[in-house]
């Protein structure tokens, strides 16, 4: 097993993901390395699967795009998260097609942003936070009231 798969699994054995999966805020679904698939619960308990890439993790952020595991495929536009702003600026499938969400803690999106360093220090990627970090940005959001809640698919 390379070292950055190594260091992930370590980090999904840790007490903060295992509480975050007991208080099902997000549940791991698969690991196709450097591919992680991980569920995140929205406020209307709709569960939003992201599809991670952990290569070089944890010195390198991850960077992840919603999924279809059904499909084995990015989610379809429609079917993303509504809301107000806060919601549409993460989760903007205009943003470079889509494929990364558009949070400073992702290695896609941190690229060309320098300035969101001193803007967002806590959501810029901590390799000692790991993986939570990035989840329990996104589970806030969705979770706040920015979030429009959508009926069951």
């Amino acid at each position: 097993m390379a070292p950055d798969e190594r260091e992930l699994r370590a980090d999904m054995e840790s007490g903060r993901f295992l509480a975050g999966e007991a208080g099902k805020r997000w549940r791991l679904l698969a690991v196709e390395w450097p591919g992680v698939q991980i569920g995140i619960t929205a406020r209307d308990n709709r569960e939003f699967v992201l599809r991670f890439d952990c290569s070089g993790y944890p010195q390198n952020p991850p960077t992840a795009r919603l999924w279809c595991p059904e499909k084995k495929a990015p989610l379809d536009f429609s079917l993303w998260p509504k809301g107000g702003a806060r919601i549409t600026a993460v989760f903007n499938p205009n943003w470079k097609s889509g494929i990364a969400l558009y949070l400073p803690c992702d290695r896609t999106a941190i690229e060309g942003h320098d300035n969101w360093r001193n803007e967002y220090p806590s959501m810029i990627w901590n390799p000692a936070k790991g993986i939570t970090q990035y989840l329990g940005i996104v589970h806030e959001i969705l979770q706040s009231r920015d979030y429009i809640e959508c009926p069951a698919i």
